[in-house]
């Protein structure tokens, strides 16, 4: 079962790592200055969703992720992507080599430094950046990386694509499935704009394009103002201004509520803090500070950017694909073993390939274990339905 996977991408010394290891609970090496990440760590975040457990009355035996009275966490990968500075996509400081590993990725998280302290190099700054600036930079990156990518020795490739006959889809697949774009998500990139017939008569300004629907529309691209604890209310509000759809967080002050409910200090996350009488004076004032952060009505928690992004931004369901449509448990007798993120839309056809391809190719039919009922393969799935899939396989 494939996971979703969100990049974590931005220029050095943002705090990346710090809000990747808030996310995943892991630590990565965390550092003041340029290039901390010299690869990519990858990690294992979660979001939860009511289990079905608690209509059928017996506990769920998930495969991956785990289930705690009647919530069920599912994992989502997390890469943190080592930083991009300026002309990444032609090499510099190992560009490249770090925008491979977005590729790979269904949604990036762009992080930049919301108080503007950070040079566009990655070294602290004396002057305030404007982080408008640092966004826009990372973004130009990654267009022109996949722009470049897209239009290498394309010449060649274009004139015997055009020869074939075939239309422009066919041979394009050919570049754009190594950069994790396939079939259905080429159709709707192309849809989306104008782009001309043949291959060859394409130009720069069609690559630019064309990368720039991937991360409208593939790969979409949530911008997260990170060290929002030390950004000013001026900058914030003319940032939510000019991106309406901004996150703002503080990885570091996530990972201090970590560390103080780890060490007693604090009882859980819940607003208002509830303080241990351990804590000492510098301890409280601390967590004051912490708590007057997290309750701006634009904080964003990394649980809640996580969950933003992949069922609003994404627009993905939960579905549990079964075998046995009365106990809704696999062949082993697991309860709701699998649970399956799936795009809005995706049928009960759609479904029965993801499980496995012969089980697929072997479709009879689906059965809706909620309302017991026989459903077609075109039926559209819906969130948190509890499927069986009939297979001659």
């Amino acid at each position: 079962m494939s996971r979703v996977k969100i990049g974590l991408v931005g220029k050095p010394n943002v705090g990346k790592s710090t809000l990747f290891s808030a996310i995943t609970a892991n630590a990565a090496e965390i550092g003041n200055y340029p290039f901390t990440t010299l690869k990519p760590n990858a990690g294992v975040g979660t979001i939860t969703t009511k289990c079905p457990e608690v209509e059928i009355g017996k506990n769920c035996n998930p495969r991956e992720g785990s289930c705690e009275e009647g919530i069920r966490k599912v994992p989502i990968e997390v890469i943190d992507v080592p930083g991009l500075i300026e002309g990444a996509s032609s090499g510099k400081g190992m560009g490249n080599e770090f925008l491979e590993n977005v590729k790979d990725a269904d949604a990036i998280l762009l992080v930049f430094d919301a108080s503007g302290r950070t040079a566009m190099d990655g070294t602290t700054s004396e002057v305030p950046i404007d982080p408008a600036r640092e966004i826009e930079m990372v973004r130009s990156e990654l267009y022109k990386w996949l722009s470049s990518r897209l239009s290498r020795d394309w010449d060649r490739f274009a004139k015997k694509e055009d020869s074939t006959g075939e239309k422009a889809i066919k041979g394009l697949l050919k570049k754009t499935s190594s950069l994790g774009i396939g079939e259905k998500s080429l159709s709707m990139v192309l849809n989306s704009g104008v782009f001309p017939a043949k291959l060859s008569l394409w130009g720069e300004s069609d690559f630019d394009d064309f990368a720039k629907k991937v991360f409208e529309i593939v790969k979409p691209i949530v911008l997260v103002g990170n060290k929002v604890d030390s950004a000013s209310e001026e900058t914030v509000t003319k940032l939510r201004s000019t991106y309406p759809e901004i996150l703002f967080t503080s990885g570091g002050q996530e990972l201090a509520i970590s560390k103080a409910i780890e060490n007693g200090i604090l009882e859980g996350r819940s607003l208002p803090f509830k303080i241990s009488d351990r804590a000492s004076e510098a301890q409280r004032k601390a967590l004051a500070k912490v708590e007057e952060v997290m309750s701006r009505e634009y904080y964003t928690s990394p649980q809640q950017i996580l969950t933003k992004v992949v069922l609003s931004k994404l627009d993905l369901i939960f579905v549990y694909p079964v075998y046995d449509e009365s106990h809704w448990t696999d062949k082993e007798g697991n309860v709701l073993p699998d649970c399956f993120l799936v795009p809005r839309g995706t049928t009960a056809i759609d479904l029965a390939f993801k499980v496995h391809t012969e089980i697929g190719n072997g479709f009879i039919k689906a059965i809706d274990c909620r309302k017991k009922r026989i459903i077609g393969r075109d039926h559209e799935l819906q969130d948190s339905d509890v499927i069986s899939i009939v297979s001659k396989s």
